[in-house]
Parts: structure tokens; sequence; C-alpha cells
């Protein structure tokens, strides 16, 4: 005869794996760079509480560019993808692996997305709602300035990431770009920089939108229109010359800004990314110079036009 001790029953089951589940992620917390030493056992267990435990196949996409979504993911088992672009462009920022979290970004500053979180491997997450990591993180001020200092440097690194041109940049070269950044944010109606001052930083777009003008005899010539993972700047940087156009942000924005010796440090160091971002300083001031010699023709002829007009009125 068996006794009842040798069965497990299916709930008894159903709780050891609830168990292996809040283990995993408990595990997972406490190997956060931040949380695992900062957080306390009353704030691990207020957090772990409120937080969802599921499962997510590969392909999904957890987070998207430029969507508004406030939810935190802290990565229990398996493995996610952070990248950016468009499909057929996309660029690989980075694989976020157990204990790491993500979309605290968007959740803490109240910011879009700025990049995409495809899940790569069967994964198990915790969806934390944002408003958690918030009561959390602004209860005590050690908490809050670790949590910042290290956001805003992964954000300051994403969003260069994002940009092709930084794809392929040694880690010692970025680490220099970043160490040299600041975040900037930027009102609608606001000037990020002037024509004819002299450049002293490299911008790149976060998101928002923003207007590129060159003033032509009184009149503002429009350029283009920059968004995320867009870059100015350079041309001034890299020929010593004053800025050639004044970029001021259509809707609210928010800019990367390297400082002009580490960029101009950087360009020195690799010759490849130099070469490609003077190749696009060059095209962009060919076109100002073909649009400005176009407007400037055609205001030309419309005066002509005025002077024969009034010659025919006085006849």
């Amino acid at each position: 005869m068996v006794e009842r001790s040798d069965f497990v029953t299916q709930e008894e089951e159903q709780q050891m794996q609830d168990q292996q589940v809040i283990e995993a992620v408990e595990r997972a917390v406490e190997r956060h760079e931040i949380f695992g030493d900062l957080l306390t056992s009353i704030e691990k267990e207020y957090l772990l509480d409120r937080g969802i435990v599921r499962s997510v196949a590969p392909g999904v996409k957890l987070c998207q560019q430029h969507q508004r979504d406030d939810r935190v993911f802290i990565l229990v088992v398996g493995e996610v993808e952070a990248s950016a672009g468009e499909d057929t462009g996309k660029t690989h920022i980075a694989s976020i692996r157990q204990g790491e979290l993500f979309g605290e970004i968007a959740a803490l500053f109240g910011m879009p997305r700025i990049c995409d979180i495809t899940v790569t491997r069967p994964s198990v997450i915790l969806d934390v709602p944002s408003h958690v990591l918030r009561t959390i993180v602004e209860a005590r001020a050690e908490l809050r300035n670790a949590v910042m200092r290290r956001f805003r440097e992964r954000i300051t690194e994403t969003a260069l990431r994002a940009v092709p041109l930084f794809r392929y940049l040694p880690e010692d070269l970025m680490q220099k770009l970043v160490s040299h950044a600041s975040l900037v944010g930027a009102p609608a109606g606001s000037i990020i920089v002037e024509e004819s001052e002299q450049g002293d930083a490299f911008y790149v777009v976060i998101y928002g939108s923003l207007r590129v003008s060159h003033d032509v005899n009184g009149r503002h010539l429009n350029l283009a229109s920059l968004h995320a993972g867009d870059y100015f700047g350079e041309w001034s940087l890299m020929t010593g010359s004053p800025r050639n156009a004044t970029v001021s942000a259509l809707l609210q924005s928010e800019l990367v800004r390297v400082e002009k010796d580490a960029f101009l440090e950087v360009m020195d160091d690799n010759s490849e990314v130099r070469d490609h971002v003077d190749m696009v300083a060059q095209n962009r001031h060919d076109q100002l110079v073909s649009r400005e010699a176009l407007c400037t023709e055609s205001r030309a002829n419309q005066n002509l036009d005025e002077i024969k007009n009034i010659i025919r009125e006085q006849s």
C-alpha cells in the first residue's frame, strides 16, 4: 500500500511551480545592479506583490519605438533585444538578459519609447505598473539619485546607438561620447542652435520634431525636418565655421547634446565614422547652397517683374 505522502496533488504541484517562479523573480531583482543593493526587503516585497508574472513567446514586441507606454519590465528568464529604426534598416542596440529592467525610461521621464524591445527567446517577465516603480524610487533620495543617474546614462547611450552612424563605434569611444553628453529638453517654438553662432556641440534627436531653416535676404528658407534618430551640428564643429542654419523645435522635443571636444576626439579616433560624418555634412552644405541660389534667383526674377510692372504703369 502506497502512503498518500508519496503523491503530489495537482494543487501542490501548482504551488511548487508558483514558488519556483517567485524565487526566479526574487533572484532577478537581487541581481539588478541598483535594486539588488539599494532596495530594502519591504520595497522588494512591494515591487513583487504588485507586478504580474507572465510568459512571452519569441517575436513578441513588448515595447514599440515612439509609442507612449508606461509599463516597466524585469526580465526573469530568457532574452529580449533592443533595436531602433525601420524594419528595413534596424539598428541592434543591445541584448537584455536575465535580471535586467527595461521600459523604465518612458515610465520615469514621461517620454515615448526610444527603441523597440522584442523577445528573442522564450521568456518570463515581471510586468510592473509605472506608479509602483515611481512610488519606490521617489520615496528615498539615495535610490532616486542612483536610478536617475543610471537611467540618464542608459537613455543617452541608447539614443546614440540608435544612430546608424555610431552602430559599430567601439565601446571606449561610445563611453567617451556618453560621459560628455547631457539631455536637453526643447519646448515647442524654442531655438536649439542659431544661424551664424559658433558651434559648441553635436545633437541627436531622441524624440520630437525640429525644423531646420536658413535666412536668405531676411526670408526664412525651410530646409528640412528632423525626427528621432536624426542628428545635426556636425558642420560647424568639423569645419570651425559658424552655424549655417537655425534649428528650432516644432513640438516638445528631447535631445542628446555632446560637447564639441569629445565629439571631435571621437572623430579623430575613428576615421570611418569621421569620413561618413564629413560626407553627410558636405552634402547638407551643398544642398543649402543650391537652395539658397534658387531662392536668390527666384527673388531676383520677382524684383525684375516688379520693376517691369512699375515702368508699364508709368508709361
